[in-house]
């Protein structure tokens, strides 16, 4: 049983790390698609101002808008999948959790229910002639 709760502890933290990690990932995304927003909004405000509204630069700058924009639904596109991720990540964490827990109660039972059976034990092998009045 002590090897079990050894195995079950290792696949804890395991869980734990995982789940760790995918809060991270999901997490630096977010800033990425901050910087995202903030760059098209940029590029929208300077394609409508001076020189980047007409001409060659208008076409670059609508090109670089598009391509910001590629990059925000592909940035979306993998949050949604993060966030699933993340969350199997914390359910099977939890889950690791609780069959650890489980393990060490029964342990734990078996253990007390080993020493009441031998205080019993040790309680007869005295004999009856054993007990003082």
């Amino acid at each position: 049983m002590r090897r079990k709760i050894e195995r079950l502890e290792r696949i804890e933290r395991l869980r734990k790390r995982l789940h760790e990690m995918s809060s991270w990932r999901l997490a630096r995304l977010a800033q990425e698609r901050d910087r995202l927003a903030s760059a098209h909004a940029e590029m929208v405000r300077a394609l409508g101002e001076g020189l980047m509204a007409y001409g060659a630069p208008a076409a670059a700058g609508a090109r670089r808008l598009r391509a910001i924009e590629r990059e925000i639904a592909v940035a979306e596109a993998l949050a949604k999948d993060l966030e699933r991720r993340a969350l199997e990540d914390g359910r099977l964490a939890k889950l690791a959790e609780g069959s650890l827990g489980a393990a060490r109660e029964l342990w734990r039972e078996g253990l007390e229910r080993r020493s009441l059976e031998e205080l019993i034990d040790a309680s007869l092998a005295a004999g009856p002639g054993s007990r003082k009045p």
